[in-house]
């Protein structure tokens, strides 16, 4: 698979009014789902889709609930972590992140319709289930006496923007960001004299560089630094009806709204060696970049489970696409230090932007096996057309991004996902759980699959009370390739390589009635 390099500060310095960055891999991001559910689903490899009776599983079959012959509430916390380790310019940083979340939370209520044949039972439920984690961090670090971030940034500015243009007037300092079409991060350059025009010749150079007979080079070793923090999650918040038809056939509904929240930290940062050998006095400079994404989803979705012999149970459901609703918020500041200007700090007014992601439509099969009160073992499929991915303006207007829309059908495939489990139990009450997760590649031409194996143990006590515990963790590192700025000058930018896989712990606690 061909690896994919990008540029990830220059995409987030299209972030601006005039010019919205909500990107392609934005649409991606909240389109996905790795599920977590309670301890005993996740211990499963979430392979619960024909056995049922576990809330964890009404994420992605709603006959789930129409198993229990009792009523059941439940909470799992959880620990979700990154182990990420990065190389750049011959050097590698490992940089790892944990934060506590709640993997799920919910109330399943048993009502018996008194009937002996027919429809026995119907059942409530009402359940909150994350359905995927952005818990991660990056850090680089660097010399480099070649390139340089503000370079880059002079050298690309723009056809046709000024410095006049970029000028922040006193009383209305957010003039050239709503206004001058000029990208926000090169506005902070200019008003922290970072960047300037290059005399008469006109054009721009950056304080990183010299000037020798009207040419520009770095004359230094600058001393480059990356780091960059996400955090936040995907949450489904479930309401469920289902029911059980002679013992054999189970069904359900869910309506689905989802919680989606996101929250971005980037910062870089470059430092003279030596400052005197640069004609601007140039120390050092730091560009920051915040972002946040919140919003809401709804769906619907449906699922049925069927046991034709005993022991056998055969599952099956389907998902309308999600409709969701989002808004950004971002910042940008940039600080630094040149004998001319001094020190600077400038930062940029809040940005903000509603818009629409419309996720694909899934579909799942699924089998299992019990064997008595011994053991019982799942297998299931799912797939999800990330091809078909929408996004639209806040009014529903695809047209204000056809060219995303385009680039998704041409960029994104279908993904396959297996998950295979088995529980064995244990005189005593206990249980123990095993299980395996794979996503193939949601890219064309790039390689994101993932694997994962899992592990579990529970107990059941007398007089409903119970607890599970499991510990998923992915089997294959995912790799990343990026640079940070933008080549120029017919200079290659230095690229970025970032490995990491991503763990998680889950503790369930429940009461039976």
């Amino acid at each position: 698979m061909e690896k994919r390099i990008y540029t990830i500060i220059s995409a987030l310095l299209l972030m601006q009014t005039a010019v919205f960055g909500q990107g392609i891999y934005d649409a991606l991001r909240f389109s996905k789902q790795y599920y977590d559910g309670t301890a005993r689903s996740l211990g499963m490899g979430n392979a619960m889709l024909s056995l049922g009776g576990d809330l964890g599983a009404l994420s992605y079959n709603p006959a789930a609930s129409g198993i229990y012959r009792y009523s059941e509430m439940v909470i799992t916390p959880a620990l979700m972590g990154d182990i990420n380790s990065t190389d750049y310019l011959g050097g590698t940083v490992r940089s790892d992140r944990a934060r506590f979340a709640l993997g799920n939370v919910g109330w399943v209520g048993y009502f018996d319709t008194g009937r002996t044949r027919g429809l026995k039972n119907m059942n409530i439920s009402l359940v909150s289930n994350q359905t995927n984690n952005f818990t991660s961090r990056t850090s680089a670090r660097g010399a480099d006496a070649r390139t340089s971030f503000i370079a880059s940034m002079a050298a690309n500015m723009p056809a046709g923007i000024t410095g006049y243009d970029m000028d922040m007037p006193e009383g209305a300092p957010d003039y050239p960001f709503l206004y001058s079409g000029a990208p926000w991060s090169s506005i902070l350059g200019w008003n922290t004299g970072l960047i300037d025009t290059v005399g008469s010749a006109g054009g721009f150079i950056g304080a990183t560089e010299n000037l020798d007979n009207g040419k520009a080079y770095i004359p230094g070793e600058l001393r480059q630094s990356y780091h960059s923090e996400t955090s936040g999650y995907t949450q489904d918040v479930i309401l469920n009806l289902s029911g059980n038809v002679n013992d054999i056939f189970y069904f359900g509904v869910n309506v689905l709204f989802q919680s989606i929240w996101y929250n971005s930290y980037t910062s870089y940062s470059e430092e003279a060696a030596d400052p005197s050998v640069f004609q601007t006095g140039f120390t050092g400079m730091t560009y920051d970049y915040r972002q946040t994404t919140s919003g809401f989803g709804v769906g619907v979705e449906a699922g049925f489970i069927v046991r034709p012999v005993a022991g056998l149970t055969i599952g099956g459901s389907v998902s309308t696409p999600t409709w969701l609703f989002l808004k950004d918020n971002w910042q940008e500041s940039m600080g630094g230090y040149t004998s001319q200007f001094g020190a600077c700090t400038v930062s940029s007014p809040t940005g903000a932007y509603e818009y629409r992601v419309t996720s694909p439509f899934r579909w799942s099969l699924g089998a299992g096996y019990v064997f008595g009160s011994i053991a019982a073992v799942g297998i299931d499929y799912e797939r999800a057309d990330y091809s078909q991915i929408i996004m639209a303006d806040s009014d529903g207007n695809r047209q204000a991004f056809r060219s995303e829309n385009s680039a998704i059908a041409a960029t994104f495939q279908a993904v396959n996902s297996i998950r295979a489990g088995a529980e064995f139990r244990i005189p005593g009450g206990l249980s123990l759980r095993m299980g395996y997760n794979y996503y193939s590649s949601s890219e064309r031409g790039y390689d994101d699959s993932r694997h994962y194996a899992s592990a579990g143990i529970g107990y059941r006590g007398k007089g409903g009370f119970f607890i599970d515990a499991a510990y998923q963790q992915q089997c294959n590192r995912t790799e990343d390739s990026y640079t940070l700025y933008d080549d120029y000058a017919g200079i290659e930018a230095p690229v970025l390589t970032s490995r990491y896989m991503g763990w998680k712990f889950l503790l369930s606690i429940g009461l039976r009635f």
